[in-house]
């Protein structure tokens, strides 16, 4: 008889700068750990399996630890969702803002990665592992969202959402990400991934051509430069570079030698000067500028009735940046021409918190432990509860790839689901050709 198991929900949202990790005991929304890892500390080469190594491990170590009451690791059982910067494929994930990090859920699942003894007891409970882009997760996010959670920035903008209309979010922090939600006919919203930040950044004055033709110089790129190389962290960085280019004599070499040693920080040390440093307040005014604008080129694209939600790490902490009819956010929002009219009906909001992408893995996670669980009671169902069957449920992983005689569990459980179908269509069938037969002979009988 094998013993009853904990189920948890392990959560990650993995951005450029920072890796937040939670737990949940299923059907809680309360989160046992939650622990943010610097990722210029713990992810700081490319390596395989140095995600696993320094972070999942450690974390999961420190929640057993520390969090009373847990079960022994072997008793529970964990369905992971990882939110994570950058296009996925095939449940991996390559981090083009972090080394080229790659990332496999499969990998995570199968064991690949050795953690010792220890490490790898704690890595042997972890049954599913879903990857999935970290800008997804902050769309889901933006479905739990509480009014006292955003500022609106367009008049009325609560009340102008519209419950069955398109939603987009668009987020600024390391680099810049973008996404859209569409509702089915039950009003359920599916989110889908977009690189809208790597769309051609355009300038809008003079000034902002020279700094084209500056970071194309920079990034050695002949004929364009994306969004994100201006609108992020990094991006506010990138203005900052090419104003002390451009205006050597406003230079404040205070200021500069903190910004040039502030690392992956530099963006921070530029904000947090902005108000006594002239070259970082018109950084600023930059960064923000084209912020705003390209805000309003996604809502010109999308018409997102349904809310456009301006995330990510830079909107809580600069939101005197963004609100107000004239900040140079809002002001180059609506700078559309002859189409700016339509924004006036598209209900902009500033999202306040910072883990709409924590918020939106946990949901993801939960749905894999629906899906987890209704796969073991299928098979339970199909081919009965003996106690060879309750073993083979208990190290049931159904990640994609997973390998088992040569046969994914995926796609024996699917084949499984597509016998039972076929058998119950072939009983409807039998049972409609016999009422067929009965009713035929009924009217065959002689009056």
């Amino acid at each position: 008889m094998v013993a009853n198991t904990t189920s948890y929900l392990l959560t990650g949202d993995i951005g450029g700068t920072n890796s937040r990790m939670g737990l949940y005991l299923v059907g809680n929304n309360t989160p046992l750990g939650v622990v943010t890892y610097r990722n210029h500390d713990h992810l700081s080469k490319r390596e395989d399996g140095i995600f696993v190594r320094n972070i999942i491990y450690p974390f999961l170590k420190h929640c057993w630890e520390t969090v009373p009451n847990m079960p022994p690791i072997e008793l529970s059982e964990i369905i992971a969702c990882l939110a994570i910067a950058g296009p996925v494929k095939d449940n991996r994930v390559i981090m083009s803002n972090l080394h080229g990090i790659e990332i496999c859920g499969n990998s995570i699942v199968e064991n690949v990665v050795n953690c010792g003894k220890e490490g790898n007891c704690y890595l042997r409970s972890v049954r599913v592992c879903r990857i999935i882009n970290d800008f997804v997760a902050q769309g889901y996010g933006c479905l739990t969202l509480q009014e006292h959670e955003i500022v609106e920035l367009t008049p009325g903008a609560l009340n102008k959402v519209d419950p069955t209309g398109p939603k987009a979010c668009v987020g600024a922090g390391t680099g810049l990400g973008e996404c859209f939600l569409t509702p089915d006919e039950h009003g359920a919203y599916s989110c889908f991934p977009s690189e809208g930040g790597h769309v051609e950044w355009a300038p809008r004055s003079d000034l902002e051509v020279k700094m084209l033709n500056f970071l194309k110089e920079k990034f050695a790129s002949k004929h364009r430069v994306s969004v994100e190389r201006v609108v992020s962290g990094t991006g506010l960085a990138n203005c900052y570079e090419f104003l002390a280019h451009e205006f050597p004599k406003k230079v404040e070499k205070d200021v500069h030698k903190k910004i040039m040693e502030a690392g992956d920080l530099k963006g921070k040390a530029i904000a947090m000067s902005a108000k006594t440093c002239e070259l970082c307040h018109i950084a600023m005014s930059t960064m923000f500028t084209s912020y705003g604008s390209e805000v309003g080129s996604v809502a010109i694209k999308l018409i997102p009735t349904g809310g456009l939600y301006v995330t990510g790490g830079l909107t809580p902490k600069n939101i005197h940046w963004i609100e107000g009819k004239d900040s140079c956010f809002m002001q180059a929002f609506y700078d559309k021409g002859r189409v700016s009219s339509i924004l006036d009906n598209i209900p902009v909001l500033a999202v306040m918190v910072e883990d709409l992408g924590v918020r939106g893995a946990q949901k993801n996670a939960q749905i894999e432990y629906e899906k987890f669980e209704a796969r073991k009671t299928a098979i339970l169902y199909r081919r009965g509860s003996s106690p060879d069957m309750a073993l083979s449920i208990a190290s049931l992983t159904p990640a994609v790839g997973e390998n088992d005689g040569g046969v994914t569990v995926t796609a024996r459980l699917l084949k499984a689901e597509k016998d039972a179908a076929e058998s119950k269509k072939l009983a409807q069938l039998s049972m409609a050709f016999t009422i067929g037969i009965v009713a035929a002979l009924a009217l065959m009988k002689p009056k």
